[in-house]
C-alpha cells in the first residue's frame, strides 16, 4: 500500500512544479502583452535613421523625437522618467512635460535615463528597435511609429507607418535551397 502512495507523491510534485514553470512563463509573456491588450494607441514621431545595420541582422533602429528631452530635478542615469504627451494638429503625440513622478492624468509614456549631458536626458523607452523578415524592403521616409502605451507607461509598438498609414514591407521570395 505505502509503495503505492509513493509514485503518487512524485507524480504530484512534477505536476505542481510544471504547473509552477507555466504560471511563471504564462507571467511574463501576460505582462509583454499587456500595453497592446489594454494599452491606447498613439503615434509617435521619428528621426531620420539608417534602416539596416548589417552586422546585427534584419531591423531598424528606432530613434524618436522624444528620446532626447529636457531633463526634469533630480533625473539620474538609470531613473524612470514620465513623459507627458501631446497631441498635436497631425495626430502625432509629442512632448508636453517630463516627471519623475507619474502624471495624475493624460497620456504618460515611461523612460529609462541612458544618459544625461548638461540639462538633456537620452531615453530609452524599449520600443527602439523593430524587427523584420530577411530580404525584406520598407520605406524610410517620412515613418511614424504607432505605439500602444498602458495606464502605468509601458509602450509596445503596434504597427510601423508610413505616411499616416501601414508601411508595406516588400519581400523577396528568397529561398534557403537557391
Amino acid at each position: 500500500m505505502e509503495q503505492e502512495i509513493q509514485p503518487r507523491r512524485e507524480v504530484l510534485k512534477l505536476l505542481l512544479v510544471v504547473l509552477l514553470l507555466l504560471l511563471i512563463l504564462g507571467s511574463f509573456i501576460l505582462y509583454l502583452a499587456w500595453p497592446l491588450m489594454t494599452g491606447q494607441a498613439i503615434v509617435l514621431a521619428l528621426r531620420p535613421v539608417d534602416p539596416f545595420d548589417p552586422l546585427r541582422g534584419q531591423y531598424i533602429v528606432l530613434n524618436y523625437e522624444i528620446s532626447s528631452l529636457p531633463a526634469p530635478e533630480g533625473a539620474r542615469e538609470g531613473s524612470t522618467v514620465y513623459i507627458l504627451l501631446k497631441e498635436d494638429e497631425q495626430g502625432i503625440w509629442r512632448y508636453k512635460s517630463a516627471s519623475l513622478s507619474r502624471p495624475e492624468k493624460g497620456i504618460v509614456i515611461a523612460g529609462t535615463v541612458r544618459s544625461l549631458y548638461s540639462n538633456t536626458m537620452n531615453l530609452e523607452y524599449g520600443i527602439e528597435q523593430y524587427f523584420f523578415e530577411r530580404h525584406a524592403q520598407l520605406p524610410t521616409q517620412n515613418l511614424t511609429v504607432e505605439v500602444k502605451v498602458s495606464a502605468d507607461g509601458n509602450a509596445r509598438i503596434s504597427q510601423l507607418l508610413h505616411n499616416g498609414k501601414p508601411a508595406q514591407i516588400i519581400y523577396e521570395n528568397k529561398s534557403w535551397l537557391s
